[in-house]
């Protein structure tokens, strides 16, 4: 069986998750037709918490410590610089609340109430990097994925004892299962691919677990439900001929999928504002869609031009 996660496959991937949330978004902008998107929102986001820890565990056991070697360059910063670009962008906008930094610094910390209510993932995926790398850096290798698990465990229970909204840790738990998928890939689809009886079982076993967690309507263990979604993603994935679709637009919506997901929300509120308002529904999705690509291009290239000036 084919690895999910190939070099082939992962901007299609990337490319349809991120649309799956940008277009469930809209039905909080007079598009309810969209909202059975938005209700697939939380798992594609899980799956991008998941992909993130598989990469960076993959790369890590391919590079070894030479991976760690700006780290902080390559991987911090360049989640945090697109995210002050949005920022500045969305206040470019006219989308300031009047709350001063140090006021929104406080919120954000005992409150989880970000200028952008999509940021959670911003300071969910810092914590993630930053506790890869300490658990990379301080740790022996069988221990690193332990140290990650534990310290995700940690983020959940802190933003959810501190009230934060369930966005914040719900399927926090997809980044340290995708650092576990990425060690135990080779014997997962070893087994899978024994016969189709395999793969069928271990589907299975995994959609049942997740109704078992589901079902109990108690959010808190649907955290439980994002180990399971995400691996069963996997074994989807990596049954799915996505590598075979040559369209040139999944690719570079791939690309830029992360700046995408920021830049969203600010062009929706605009284009659905006090000075910009667009009626059609058909017109404002197209709108949004073409601004927030040509946006998001942007802020790709400028973080690929901080890449090539601090490597």
């Amino acid at each position: 069986m084919t690895l999910a996660f190939g070099n082939n496959k992962m901007a299609p991937v990337r490319a349809l998750l991120a649309l799956i949330i940008v277009l469930g978004h809209f039905s909080f902008y007079g598009v309810p037709e969209l909202e059975p998107l938005r209700n697939l929102a939380p798992a594609s986001v899980s799956l991008f918490l998941f992909i993130s820890g598989y990469g960076l565990i993959k790369s890590l056991r391919a590079k070894g410590s030479v991976y760690l070697q700006h780290f902080f360059q390559r991987r911090i910063f360049i989640v945090a610089l697109p995210a002050l670009l949005v920022t500045a962008i969305h206040l470019f906008l006219g989308g300031g609340s009047g709350i001063d930094i140090l006021t929104r610094g406080r919120l954000i910390l005992t409150h989880g109430e970000t200028l952008l209510p999509h940021y959670w993932f911003v300071w969910a995926i810092l914590f993630d990097y930053l506790a890869f790398w300490l658990s990379a850096k301080l740790l022996p290798e069988k221990l690193q994925k332990y140290a990650i698990l534990l310290l995700t465990i940690v983020f959940t229970a802190a933003t959810y004892m501190a009230g934060f909204d369930r966005c914040w840790w719900v399927c926090s738990l997809a980044f340290a299962t995708g650092t576990f998928f990425a060690e135990y890939e080779s014997r997962v689809f070893s087994f899978c691919g024994k016969t189709e009886f395999h793969y069928w079982l271990i589907l299975l076993v995994l959609g049942l677990a997740f109704c078992a967690f589901y079902m109990t309507r108690n959010p808190l263990i649907w955290t439980l439900c994002y180990i399971f979604i995400p691996l069963i993603g996997a074994l989807l994935i990596a049954r799915l001929p996505l590598d075979k679709f040559k369209l040139p637009i999944l690719r570079f919506i791939g690309i830029i999928s992360y700046e995408l997901y920021l830049i969203h929300i600010p062009v929706m509120s605009f284009l659905h504002g006090d000075k910009v308002y667009l009626e059609s529904p058909a017109l404002y999705i197209a709108a949004v869609l073409a601004l927030s690509l040509a946006l998001a291009f942007g802020i790709n290239r400028l973080k690929l031009l901080y890449l090539t000036k601090t490597t």
